[in-house]
Formats: C-alpha cells, sequence, structure tokens
C-alpha cells in the first residue's frame, strides 16, 4: 500500500489556510487586509520540517510545515469527538453539577489515542499518516462532523497564523537575547487573541473563538510535553494564562465548558475532577492542573 504523506493529507486544506487569518475574524478582514497586509505581498508557504510554524519577516512570509497542519489538525479530531461526546453525556444527565464523565470507551471507538499520539509524534518528524486513520475529507458537506472538525482545525490554526502575522507586522528579529525574544512571542500571542476576540460580541460567536483559541492553545501544551520548554518561548502555561485572561466568558460559557473536556481529555485523563455547578468552576479548576502539571521554570 502506497504511504500517504502528510503534505498529500493536508493539501486542500493548506489552500483553505490562505484565508484563515482573514475568516477567523471575519468582520476584521478588510482591515487586516489594509491596515496588516497593506500593498505589499506577503506569501504563505509549506515547510519540511517537523511540526511547527513560523515567520521570516523580513521576507513577509509565514511557513506552515505539513507536519504541524497534521499535528494540529488530529487534535481538532480529537477535540471533536472529545466535547461531541462529552457535552451530549452531559445533556443527557440532567444535572444542575457537573460531574465526571468516562468517555474512555468512544475514546477507543473513534481510535482518538491513536489520534493524539500521531499529533503528538509530529512534533519530532514527519511522517506518512496511519493506514488506520481517517484523512481530512476532499470535499466534506456543510454542517457535517467531517466539515465541523475542518473548521475546528481552521479556526485554532487561524489563531496561530495570526501569531505569526504579528511577528511579520511588528518586524520582529531572531537574532536578538533570549529575554527580547520572549516578548516577541507574548505580544504577538497579545496580537492574535486581541484580533479574534476584541470584536466577536458576548454570543455564541464569542464562545467558538474561545474554543478555538483553547485548542491551538491545547497544541502548544503538546507541542512542550514532548519537546520541552525552550529558551525563546514563554512556557506554554504562561501563554495560556495571557490568553485565558482575556475570553472574558460568562458562569456558563460553553466555550469554557468545551475547552474543559478537551483539556482534561489530552492533558490529565487520569485524574478525577471534583463536581463543580458551572463550567467557570470547571475552567478554573482545570487551569489549576494545568499549573500543576506544565509549572514554568523561566519566565
Amino acid at each position: 500500500m502506497t504511504s500517504i504523506t502528510t503534505n498529500t493529507a493536508m493539501e486542500r486544506l493548506f489552500k483553505i489556510a490562505q484565508r484563515a487569518p482573514l475568516n477567523v475574524a471575519p468582520e476584521r478582514g478588510e482591515e487586516l487586509a489594509s491596515k496588516i497586509f497593506g500593498t505589499e505581498e506577503w506569501i504563505i508557504a509549506w515547510s519540511g520540517e517537523p511540526a511547527n510554524f513560523f515567520a521570516v519577516p523580513e521576507d513577509k512570509t509565514i511557513y506552515l510545515s505539513a507536519a504541524g497542519q497534521a499535528s494540529l489538525w488530529c487534535l481538532a479530531y480529537v477535540a471533536f469527538h472529545v466535547m461531541d461526546v462529552a457535552s451530549g453525556s452531559q445533556r443527557a444527565a440532567n444535572q444542575e453539577e457537573r460531574s465526571y464523565m468516562d468517555i474512555g470507551q468512544h475514546w477507543g471507538a473513534f481510535h482518538l489515542g491513536e489520534y493524539a499520539a500521531f499529533s503528538r509524534s509530529l512534533f519530532h518528524a514527519d511522517r506518512p499518516w496511519p493506514s488506520n486513520l481517517e484523512m481530512p475529507a476532499k470535499d466534506p458537506q456543510e454542517n457535517s462532523n467531517e466539515w465541523r472538525i475542518d473548521n475546528l482545525y481552521l479556526g485554532a490554526l487561524g489563531w496561530i497564523m495570526l501569531h505569526e502575522i504579528a511577528h511579520v507586522y511588528h518586524g520582529d528579529q531572531k537574532h536578538v537575547p533570549d529575554s527580547l525574544r520572549i516578548r516577541q512571542e507574548y505580544l504577538a500571542d497579545g496580537f492574535a487573541t486581541d484580533w479574534i476576540l476584541d470584536d466577536s460580541g458576548q454570543g455564541l460567536k464569542r464562545e467558538f473563538r474561545i474554543l478555538m483559541i483553547a485548542v491551538a492553545l491545547t497544541w502548544l501544551f503538546l507541542g512542550e510535553s514532548e519537546l520541552g520548554q525552550g529558551k525563546t518561548h514563554p512556557a506554554a502555561i504562561l501563554r495560556f494564562r495571557e490568553a485565558a485572561a482575556k475570553f472574558e466568558a460568562g458562569e456558563r460559557s460553553a466555550g469554557l465548558e468545551n475547552a474543559v473536556y478537551l483539556l482534561k481529555a489530552v492533558l490529565d485523563p487520569e485524574t478525577v475532577p471534583p463536581k463543580q455547578e458551572t463550567p467557570m468552576g470547571a475552567f478554573k479548576w482545570m487551569s489549576g492542573r494545568l499549573e500543576e502539571l506544565f509549572s514554568a521554570t523561566r519566565p
């Protein structure tokens, strides 16, 4: 059987990714095109590196590795199924308090552990797509599960790409002291989060945007758990703190509720959480667990 590369598997979505920064906050698309991109040509290009996304500001080029796109899509696949099962179980239980739900049966049925493992492996090297795992659909029907997974992926990718766009827009430099590199990363994160949330209102639009940022942050945690904390980027938990502080979600936020399902299933599957009255309470508990699991070893 011929092996399918991540490049081939992600080809259709790479073409769509060209517009992901414009689509993730469409109400600001014109502003992004005129104020940020301007009249100069920007390039979004493939990279053959392991799971990674990066910018070369002087060339106005943003590189999306095929492995990085595949890793993020596999996480979006896991996220969708975890949230679909967990939220369905929560509704069926008709409980006022959030209780622990065992999704182990569904985890195995949808091969979610294998998707998560493949996502993790791509941080080390690009690899052929496993033959037993579904690839992104070639032409998903609108409102199908495949279409929703792609939208979740493209939303998370939009946050990551806006981060890289910020590096280009700010004229950031690579060969500077680590402390300045870290400062540049914080500013790029803030640019991406603000761009997506500032004009999103307080309804379902904001809830979905909180969720897609949470998927991107979960991907950062995965990368750090595989590669360790480097010297040129803030620790993932510090980046999580900064972004979460801007969510401004309500006590019963659907975005926070679904973010907890994902973070718990992927990063802390063994711990039994206490009952919580609201999604905000569950998110605060989950945030505390992340502080324990991913303690920062540097600023």
